[in-house]
């Protein structure tokens, strides 16, 4: 993935917005306790229903310990100040970015922290020629899909044994919506 991003992907820290103090910053390894328990506490109950019970975390974590050594797939700790609140897994599909997953700690949503994220991806991907992002949301998180509506994400696909609707934001359409 050649994107102005190169700096974050290497492992510079990468300040995104200054209020509220935000950073991105490659993971590593060592970041997988933080990244499975902001995963458990955080998506478990959305998950769960979708899947009806039947996702297999270790099979989802073993494989973002395998995105963190392909040069395809970008997982990145979202920080405020020092503390990491987030994080963010992506890869790029020819002319398409797709994110895998993005997550904020509960108390740090609705603080306009995802959006910041998501402004400067899109300002990141224009400038790259980046074409669309792609990404899944699970039905029953209003929440997400609210969010992502909101700025422009259109529904279409869906993974009906996943309960997951596949939203698209072509970017030339896309007009600065925050």
């Amino acid at each position: 993935m050649v994107m102005r991003l190169t700096k974050m992907l290497t492992g510079e820290k990468v300040q995104i917005s200054e209020n509220p103090p935000l950073s991105l910053i490659k993971a590593t390894l060592n970041d997988m306790d933080f990244i499975e328990e902001l995963f458990h506490t955080e998506m478990d109950e959305i998950v769960n229903i979708a899947w009806n019970g039947k996702f297999r975390w270790e099979s989802w974590f073993k494989d973002i310990n395998e995105a963190l050594s392909l040069k395809s797939h970008h997982v990145l700790l979202i920080q405020d100040t020092r503390q990491n609140i987030g994080f963010l897994w992506m890869n790029k599909e020819i002319s398409t970015l797709w994110i895998t997953a993005i997550v904020l700690k509960k108390e740090k949503q609705r603080n306009a922290i995802g959006s910041q994220v998501m402004t400067h991806l899109i300002d990141e991907c224009k400038e790259d020629g980046i074409q669309a992002i792609e990404l899944g949301v699970q039905q029953n998180n209003k929440a997400a899909m609210s969010f992502y509506t909101n700025i422009g994400f259109q529904k279409f696909d869906q993974v009906r044994s996943a309960g997951t609707d596949l939203l698209r934001l072509k970017l030339s359409e896309q007009n600065d919506l925050f």
